[in-house]
């Protein structure tokens, strides 16, 4: 069995008339990591493209060579064995084809898996797959954290024989039964996954939990029961070029005091929000493509903060960006467009502020402040929605908005609360059409 790669998506850019901005995105050729052949043209420091190591390509198939510094190459007839054999530094080669797993691949040291073209980890029932649990994990005294690599390896957690449990523990919210059998679990330490395909028809993706990190690059996480990629506790992800997709919670989620941060990614099709943050974490996109999810494209809840910077939300099935709770949100130079909400959302007592963005071509309104929520729109072009271009509701809710262009809208191009209380709403300078 093999683990193909999703098609990349094709979306057009944001509709709407006028000049706005225009927002390259993982998707945007040449580079990024929708399917681009060129360097990351937006990061100098981003490796991408990632150089595939094609070491592992003379192993036989299913067949597993250790080398080491120190011993040279070994084979072994299983990877279990060779990993508990294997020294700190040492390199297992895994050959092509698919490997089934008796339980969870239990990685308790530095090293490198690196698999050939096609070579896939394979496990049953509700356990994972793969298990990183690296003694000393809290790099205590300020030393690195020990890191853990896995190259070009599928990791695939199969159904049981009743599917539909992991889906149901979703919906009944119990995702720490759930989180326990993620197809891989990062406790400790640090994991490096790079150029990975991670999919589980009974549970989540990933799950980065406690203290540990790690670093996802161009991995693509899909056809999950669950979510594509968990953080919690005071873990810490980067993303950079990955593809989450066709996953039965969030994309990616951030919880606790986690912080996950993703450049040039794609994150579709997901039956919750694309990126979700709650609690007090942290969350950080840019350069990203988020479309065609079930809730919003990204939500903060809690009294967590989102970051969003030069991103495309679009094609959502309910809103674009949401901010519930105490929660703080911040839009910097995106395009937010096609929404059958508000591309825009601000609740509670959500704090929004949506600098040099277009918003446009929604099915209701651009933005949508309401409850004691506050919002600050400035620099932006919001047009073409179906209801007003900015609302406000509620008595306790803000407005600030200044110098925008606010025009092409169904409804009103500001629907304000009558009668306003003082000081909740600040016009300047805005070009109404």
């Amino acid at each position: 069995a093999r683990v193909a790669a999703p098609p990349p998506a094709t979306v057009a850019g944001p509709s709407g008339g006028g000049a706005g901005p225009r927002v390259a995105t993982a998707d945007s050729p040449p580079g990024g990591g929708g399917g681009g052949g060129g360097r990351c043209r937006f990061s100098a420091v981003c490796p991408f493209p990632y150089a595939r190591d094609g070491r592992a390509d003379s192993v036989a198939p299913l067949g597993v060579v250790v080398c080491s510094a120190s011993r040279g190459e070994e084979r072994f007839s299983s990877l279990a064995a060779a990993v508990r054999a294997a020294p700190e530094g040492a390199t297992v080669l895994l050959g092509e084809g698919e490997t089934e797993l008796d339980g969870a691949l239990l990685l308790q040291r530095p090293l490198t898996l690196l698999g050939a073209r096609n070579a896939v980890l394979t496990a049953r029932g509700g356990g994972s797959v793969v298990v990183v649990d690296l003694p000393g994990g809290g790099a205590a005294g300020g030393l690195p954290p020990p890191t853990l690599s896995i190259v070009g390896v599928g990791v695939v957690q199969r159904a049981t024989e009743q599917p539909g449990v992991a889906s149901a523990c979703a919906r009944e919210g119990e995702p720490a039964r759930a989180a326990a059998g993620y197809a891989v679990v990062v406790r400790a330490g640090r994991a490096e996954l790079t150029q990975c395909t991670v999919q589980s028809a009974l549970s989540g993706g990933c799950f980065v939990s406690a203290a540990a990190s790690a670093a996802l690059r161009g991995c693509h996480f899909g056809a999950a029961a669950m979510h594509g990629v968990l953080v919690s506790g005071r873990a810490r992800v980067e993303m950079s070029h990955c593809h989450v997709h066709s996953t039965g919670a969030a994309g990616v989620e951030a919880r606790g005091r986690s912080e996950v941060r993703l450049h040039c990614c794609r994150v579709r099709h997901s039956s919750r929000s694309g990126l979700f943050a709650t609690a007090f974490a942290e969350a950080h996109a840019e350069y990203c493509n988020v479309f065609q999810c079930r809730f919003a494209g990204i939500e903060c809840a809690g009294q967590s903060e989102v970051r969003v910077h030069s991103c495309r939300v679009h094609d959502g099935e309910r809103g674009g960006l949401l901010a519930l709770g105490r929660s703080s949100l911040r839009v910097d130079a995106c395009a937010v467009s096609r929404n059958a909400m508000a591309g825009v959302s601000a609740r509670g007592s959500g704090r929004v502020v949506v600098a040099d963005s277009a918003v446009t071509s929604g099915r209701a309104s651009g933005v949508h402040v309401s409850e004691e929520a506050s919002a600050t729109v400035e620099h932006c072009r919001v047009e073409a929605n179906g209801l007003c271009g900015v609302e406000l509701s509620g008595s306790a809710a803000t407005l600030v908005a200044r110098r925008n262009v606010v025009r092409g809208n169904g409804g009103e191009a500001f629907a304000l609360p009558s009668p306003q209380c003082g000081g909740c709403v600040q016009l300047e300078g805005n070009d109404l059409g």
